[in-house]
C-alpha cells in the first residue's frame, strides 16, 4: 500500500519492501514515483569504485553528499531522473536517500538503509566530472550536490575519497610527489597501461636529476572551479619555481595533449614558467607551437640521463 513518508531514518528493508510503500521500480539507482512525492536515490560507493569513479558519498567535512547521476553509457543528459533531481523544490518533491546495508536475506539483491532526506544545493547544484562509463569509454557526468534536511545517518562508509567542498573559483595547493597520478584518458586499456609505464620511467628519471642537483620537488593538487575532482600535476620544481608535464611520446596528440593540461595548469598555479617533458624532441613545428604559448620543453636524450632544453627558440644541454 502506498502511504505517506514515514520510514525513520536507519531503517533498513529490501527495494521491494520500498517499491510497495513509496512507488517506482525496484532496480533504478534514481527512482521519481508517481503515487508520491518523492526522488528516491539509492547509493552503493562501491558499483562507483567498479566502474573508475568515486565522486559518491559525504564530504570530508560531512556537509554534503555527493551523488552520480543516471545514464550509463555517453554523456550524460539532464532527462529522467537527473532533471526530477535538479528540479526537486520546483517540483514540490522530497529527496530520500539509501545507502547499502548488505545482502538482502533472500541472497539476491542487497538490503538498503535510509539514510535520510536532503536537498539540492541552491548555489552549486550539480557539477560535470569526467568518468568512465559502462563500455570504458570517458564522458562526463553529473555530481549532485545534497545537503542534509533534519536528521541523516552518516557511516564511515558512505564517505567519498576525492569529494572537496565546493568552490566557484577553483584552488592549487602544493603537495608531496607520493602517490603519483597520471591522467590517461585517450588511449585504450592495453596501450594505456604501457604508456603510463613510459611516462613514469621518464618522469623518475628527471625527478633523479633535479634532486641530485639540490632541487626540493612537490606537485600541485589542483581542484578547477566548479568541480569536486582534483587533477595532479606531474613535477614543480619547488627551487626554480617550474612546472613540469610528462608525456610519454613526442607525438603530435600528446603534444597537443599535454599542452592544453599547462594551459589549463596556468590557470590555478599562478604566473610560473611551465615546460613539457617528453622522451624524444619533436619536430620543429610542434616546438613553435609550443613556443607560441610560451611552453617550454625538456627532452630526454637517446633514452639516457642526459635532458637538452628548448627555450624560445635555442637549444642547449639542460
Amino acid at each position: 500500500m502506498i502511504s505517506a513518508w514515514s520510514t525513520p531514518v536507519g531503517w533498513t528493508g529490501t527495494r521491494d519492501e520500498i517499491a510497495a510503500m513509496y512507488g517506482g521500480s525496484k532496480y533504478g539507482g534514481m527512482e521519481t514515483p508517481t503515487a508520491t512525492p518523492n526522488v528516491l536515490l539509492f547509493s552503493d560507493p562501491k558499483v562507483g569504485r567498479e566502474n573508475g569513479y568515486e565522486f559518491d558519498g559525504w564530504s570530508a567535512a560531512g556537509d554534503i553528499f555527493s551523488y552520480t547521476g543516471m545514464d550509463q553509457v555517453g554523456p550524460q543528459k539532464m532527462h529522467k531522473g537527473n532533471r526530477a533531481l535538479r528540479d526537486h523544490k520546483l517540483n514540490g518533491k522530497a529527496v530520500r536517500l539509501f545507502g547499502v546495508s548488505g545482502k538482502a536475506p533472500s541472497g539476491s539483491g542487497l538490503t538498503r538503509i535510509y539514510l535520510g532526506e536532503f536537498e539540492i544545493d541552491d548555489e552549486i547544484p550539480f557539477s560535470i566530472e569526467d568518468a568512465p562509463g559502462a563500455d570504458d569509454v570517458m564522458r562526463t557526468v553529473f555530481v549532485f550536490h545534497l545537503h542534509p534536511v533534519g536528521e541523516v545517518l552518516r557511516r564511515d562508509e558512505d564517505v567519498s575519497s576525492v569529494s572537496a567542498p565546493l568552490t566557484d573559483s577553483g584552488s592549487a595547493t602544493e603537495v608531496p610527489l607520493e602517490n603519483h597520478m597520471v591522467e590517461e584518458f585517450q588511449r585504450p586499456a592495453v596501450e594505456a597501461g604501457t604508456g603510463v609505464k613510459r611516462e613514469q620511467d621518464l618522469v623518475n628519471a628527471f625527478q633523479e636529476l633535479l634532486l641530485g642537483r639540490g632541487r626540493v620537488l612537490n606537485r600541485f593538487k589542483v581542484y578547477p572551479k566548479g568541480s569536486t575532482m582534483p587533477l595532479f600535476t606531474d613535477i614543480h620544481d619547488q627551487t626554480e619555481g617550474i612546472l613540469y608535464e610528462a608525456k610519454a611520446d613526442a607525438t603530435r596528440n600528446s603534444i597537443r595533449i599535454g599542452l592544453g593540461q599547462l594551459l589549463d595548469y596556468r590557470r590555478y598555479v599562478g604566473d610560473r614558467p611551465c615546460r613539457l617533458l617528453l622522451p624524444a624532441k619533436p619536430n620543429d613545428d610542434l616546438l613553435e607551437l609550443l613556443g607560441d604559448h610560451d611552453i617550454d620543453v625538456v627532452w630526454r636524450a637517446d633514452n639516457g640521463r642526459a635532458f637538452h632544453l628548448y627555450v624560445k627558440g635555442q637549444t642547449a644541454a639542460f
